[in-house]
């Protein structure tokens, strides 16, 4: 698989685990495979991100397959945990010697052991899997599925197809098997057909994620993207939600060659961040093939990803904020010479420092990304004085959030527009909160003591 650049501020700041400070995470979306196997196969998976078109097609087909025909493969954690433990049993297969067989027949019928009762259950289990995994693949005979579903076909039918394995989904659940079958089986399952055994359950993990995406994604409105081979540099999104907001209000966005550096304003809360999360959350989904938050998406595929979005104080380091967000603007720059056509977030550039050096530092950063046209920049800032420094650069696209004061409260649409905002919100905010109010009271309050 084609490396993908990302790294774990930019996981942390996309809150894509529940690591993430908020214990809101893109992970629970996903995260209802029915096995133990697949949650660790979808914990991969995101891990995971790719270049590599083929693959990202082959999971999205997958998932869509199963989005567009719902299945239950019938399967169970307790059964596929038992069958793992089964295998990896550390004790002899059972002897398949007649004699040697019936001789411990005889006692297992008066006497049985843990031992033989892992072996018995775990076989019957591996018959269950057997069976189901039939009934899987004849289910979507002479059905029009993509390229790895009809590979996963082939692969489990050449294994259903061998005379041993046949027996077993022509076995008559009711009718117990003897010692000496156990036995036979035994052997099967856990030396002469070991890897195919394994190689399935892998394959039903596997199955089990793409299930459980395609059924996050009609849970929660998801679309699924298409990729641009023919264009660097790309985005189109319509319909882009974060999916941890209720309700909330869906926007869409077109960055290309000629606009690839986005420069986002708007008032205090008036909805950048979370619109750069969710942009930054779109473009990582598509790069592990997953669904994405959106009615639609089209997107080139990008070498990798980067945010600065919740940056902290390094003090193990002794760096203040502002350090941090230079030493973070250098690392970025160093992954752009690096890799070339990166997907870069910046939220509120330089907000670490006064005003005078954040706009030096902000202005000569955007100045220099404007130059790059083979990546994406999305930049937000407060800062909106260097627009006059700015506007007249082409590739250069001007975004905002409008905000206004109704009724003497702030009210927010939510809604990226053309353009650049001029609006403050953040000291009517603080004077909303009647905190100058507190403080005079104090005041009062210690002069009258005095």
């Amino acid at each position: 698989m084609a490396f993908f650049e990302i790294d774990r501020q930019t996981i942390n700041d996309l809150e894509v685990f529940n690591e993430a400070r908020s214990g809101i995470s893109i992970f629970t979306f996903f995260d209802i495979a029915k096995t133990i196997g697949g949650r660790k196969k979808l914990i991969q998976m995101m891990e995971t991100p790719s270049v590599d078109i083929n693959v990202l097609t082959s999971r999205r087909d997958s998932i869509k397959y199963f989005y567009d025909n719902p299945v239950n493969l019938d399967i169970n954690k307790r059964s596929l945990d038992f069958i793992e433990h089964y295998l990896a049993f550390n004790t002899h297969a059972l002897t398949t010697n007649f004699i040697d067989a019936v001789a411990k027949g005889i006692r297992y019928k008066f006497k049985s052991n843990n031992d033989q009762y892992v072996i018995s259950q775990g076989i019957s289990d591996v018959f269950k899997l057997l069976k189901t995994l039939h009934n899987f693949c004849s289910e979507l005979v002479n059905k029009e599925t993509p390229a790895h579903i009809n590979t996963i076909i082939d692969t489990l039918n050449a294994m259903l197809s061998k005379k041993e394995i046949e027996k077993v989904i022509n076995w008559n659940p009711g009718k117990e098997l003897s010692y000496i079958q156990l036995c036979y089986y035994d052997k099967l399952f856990r030396k002469t057909e070991l890897q195919s055994v394994r190689s399935a359950i892998n394959i039903v993990y596997e199955l089990d994620v793409y299930i459980a995406a395609a059924k996050a994604a009609a849970e929660n409105g998801f679309s699924f993207p298409e990729y641009c081979t023919d264009k660097q540099s790309y985005v189109a999104i319509s319909g882009l939600f974060h999916p941890c907001i209720k309700k909330g209000v869906k926007n869409d966005i077109l960055i290309d060659n000629e606009q690839n550096l986005v420069f986002l304003t708007g008032a205090n809360m008036a909805g950048k961040s979370s619109f750069l999360r969710s942009m930054g959350l779109a473009v990582y989904l598509a790069h592990i093939g997953f669904p994405v938050p959106a009615g639609n998406m089209q997107t080139s595929v990008f070498n990798g990803l980067i945010t600065t979005i919740n940056l902290s104080d390094n003090i193990s380091n002794g760096y203040s904020h502002y350090y941090s967000e230079v030493k973070r603007v250098k690392e970025i720059a160093q992954k752009i010479l690096e890799h070339g056509n990166m997907f870069i977030i910046f939220d509120e550039l330089f907000r670490g420092t006064n005003v005078k050096d954040a706009y030096d530092a902000s202005l000569a950063t955007i100045k220099a990304l404007a130059n790059i046209t083979s990546s994406v920049f999305l930049i937000s800032t407060h800062i909106v004085e260097i627009t006059a420094e700015l506007i007249n650069t082409p590739n250069i696209s001007f975004r905002y959030f409008s905000s206004k004061i109704e009724g003497g409260k702030p009210v927010f649409e939510y809604k990226l527009l053309t353009g650049v905002s001029s609006e403050t919100m953040g000291f009517f905010i603080f004077k909303n909160e009647g905190i100058l109010e507190i403080l005079e009271k104090a005041t009062q309050k210690k002069e009258t003591n005095d």
